[in-house]
């Protein structure tokens, strides 16, 4: 008998929780849709806690706007109140800005053979109630403070990369990203193995905050550097080359 109970409230914690998902879900979407005018789709759910969401926060979810797979962006509900939500859309669009303000010049430095992605980071109250569409220089006018831009690069190499022939490169880009006037640029780039794909990763960078250290493929190295960092030479960024093979 104890057993019947046990695998019943067993079974209906399942689907409470399932239909609590869900709901979450919805109700992010629903806000979303209504907030922007569009219509998104859901790419993954980060679960939160039931029980202690002011802590660990509630269910988010990764998103995208439908056919436009490339402005993945993050949305949920506030951990300490009800019905009030948050997402990094403006964020995910100004990323997409800078890709294409900066393609000429990031391949004119590295070459084809790479992968990018510009990742914009802002408090969330500079920017949460924007709902039209406002350009990065428009946000940058209103005199931001705390607002990030990193250049994240993926180089494909056959083999143990030579980092030397990089360093000018890296150099020129974190230099050129001064002219955003920005309080923090950086550059981050990841020596990959040729046979990886990921452009996946590429592609989600500014929602996966994941290092080139734990990305699940080949990675040889990376360097990692910016404003914070004395760098006054090309030379300097020898200093923060990271070796992952050793």
């Amino acid at each position: 008998m104890k057993k019947w109970i046990m695998l019943a409230a067993a079974i209906l914690f399942v689907i409470m929780g399932g239909a609590g998902c869900m709901s979450s879900e919805s109700k992010v979407i629903e806000h979303l849709e209504e907030k922007y005018g569009e219509k998104f789709e859901i790419e993954s759910i980060k679960e939160g806690s039931v029980i202690f969401p002011e802590m660990y926060g509630k269910d988010k979810v990764i998103a995208h706007p439908d056919g436009k797979s490339e402005l993945v962006f993050l949305a949920g509900e506030s951990r300490s109140k009800d019905d009030v939500y948050y997402d990094t859309y403006p964020l995910s669009k100004w990323s997409a800005e800078l890709d294409k303000k900066y393609k000429d010049k990031i391949l004119e430095q590295f070459g084809k053979g790479i992968e990018y992605k510009a990742i914009v980071s802002a408090e969330r109250d500079t920017y949460d109630s924007i709902n039209e569409n406002i350009s990065f220089d428009e946000f940058m006018k209103n005199g931001i403070d705390n607002v990030d831009v990193t250049i994240d690069i993926a180089v494909k190499t056959a083999g143990e990369p030579n980092v030397e022939e990089y360093y000018e490169p890296i150099y020129n880009v974190l230099n050129m990203l001064k002219e955003e006037n920005t309080e923090y640029y950086g550059v981050a780039v990841g020596f990959v193995d040729e046979s990886e794909n990921i452009s996946d990763y590429i592609r989600t960078a500014n929602v996966n905050n994941l290092p080139w250290s734990n990305l699940d493929a080949k990675v040889y190295g990376a360097i990692l550097v910016d404003n914070l960092r004395e760098i006054n030479s090309p030379q300097d960024i020898a200093d923060y080359y990271e070796n992952f093979e050793e």
